[in-house]
C-alpha cells in the first residue's frame, strides 16, 4: 500500500499505477486550491458553508454503501472538503447548475432516486447496469453516485460502472432523457476545467460541447461551452460558442 494525499492505494507490484494516482491527486489538490482561492477573492461568502474534509469513516461508509470501488481522485477531493452546506447561496460552482454535495447528501439523493426507479420500473431489469461506464442510460443506476445538486430534477453524478471511463462525470435528468454522454472523464478533469475557467477567464466544458455537437445527427447550433460571470453576488454561467 502507498499513501497518496492521505489516501492509501494498492500498488499491486506496478509503480506506474501508484504514479498515475499520485499525479492525478496532486492535480485535484492544485485545482481545488485555485477554485477556493478564486472564491476567496471574488465571492468570499461562498466559503462560509464549505464543509470540512470528509473523515476516513465517512469515506469508508460511502464505499460500503456503493459496494463499488471509488476513484482515487474522488476520494482525494472528499479529503479536501465534504461539499457545501444546504444554506450555500453563492451561485453554481460546477457549470452550469451544480453545487458540490457532501457524502450524507450524496447517499440521501441516491436512495431517493433508487426509490423512484423501483416505483416506475418495478419489474424491468436495468440492463445498463452492466454496460461500460460512460455509456447512455435512461434509468438511474445503482452505479451512479450523485455529487452535485442543481435544486432541480437534474443531478451531477460519478459513473462507477467498470470500464475505460470508470469515474467519469455526467448529468442525469430525471424528467428528460436520463444520461447521454460524460461532461468530463474524471473528477480530476472536471476540477481542472472549472479552475481554468474561473482563473483564466475561458469557457468550461469546451471538449464536452464539441463531443455533443459531433454526436448530434443534425445540429442546429455550433458547439457550446460555458463562461462564468458574477451577477448580483452570485456565480453564474452563460453558454458561448467554442
Amino acid at each position: 500500500m502507498a499513501a497518496v494525499g492521505g489516501v492509501r492505494i494498492a500498488v499491486h507490484g506496478d509503480l506506474r499505477l501508484w504514479h498515475s494516482a499520485e499525479v492525478m491527486n496532486d492535480s485535484v489538490v492544485q485545482s481545488w486550491s485555485l477554485i477556493t482561492g478564486w472564491l476567496a477573492r471574488h465571492l468570499p461568502r461562498g466559503l462560509d458553508h464549505l464543509q470540512p474534509p470528509a473523515s476516513s469513516a465517512e469515506i469508508s461508509g460511502l464505499r460500503d454503501a456503493m459496494r463499488r470501488r471509488l476513484p482515487s481522485d474522488l476520494i482525494a477531493w472528499l479529503g479536501l472538503n465534504n461539499g457545501f452546506g444546504w444554506q450555500a447561496d453563492f451561485g453554481r460552482l460546477i457549470p452550469f447548475l451544480y453545487i458540490p454535495m457532501g457524502i450524507e447528501q450524496m447517499l440521501r439523493y441516491r436512495e431517493m432516486l433508487q426509490g423512484i426507479t423501483a416505483t416506475v420500473s418495478p419489474d424491468r431489469p436495468l440492463s445498463n447496469e452492466q454496460d461500460p461506464a460512460g455509456t447512455r442510460s435512461f434509468d438511474w443506476l445503482d452505479a451512479f453516485l450523485p455529487i452535485g445538486d442543481a435544486g432541480t430534477d437534474c443531478l451531477l453524478f460519478v459513473d462507477l460502472r467498470e470500464g475505460e471511463h470508470h469515474g467519469c462525470v455526467g448529468t442525469f435528468d430525471n424528467e428528460s432523457d436520463g444520461f447521454s454522454i460524460p461532461e468530463w472523464f474524471s473528477i480530476t478533469e472536471m476540477l481542472a476545467d472549472v479552475a481554468d475557467s474561473l482563473t483564466l477567464d475561458q469557457p468550461a466544458l469546451q471538449d464536452h460541447g464539441r463531443r455533443l455537437h459531433a454526436a448530434t445527427p443534425f445540429p442546429t447550433h455550433p458547439a457550446m461551452g460555458w463562461s462564468p460571470y458574477i451577477d448580483d453576488g452570485r456565480l453564474r454561467w452563460k453558454s458561448v460558442e467554442v
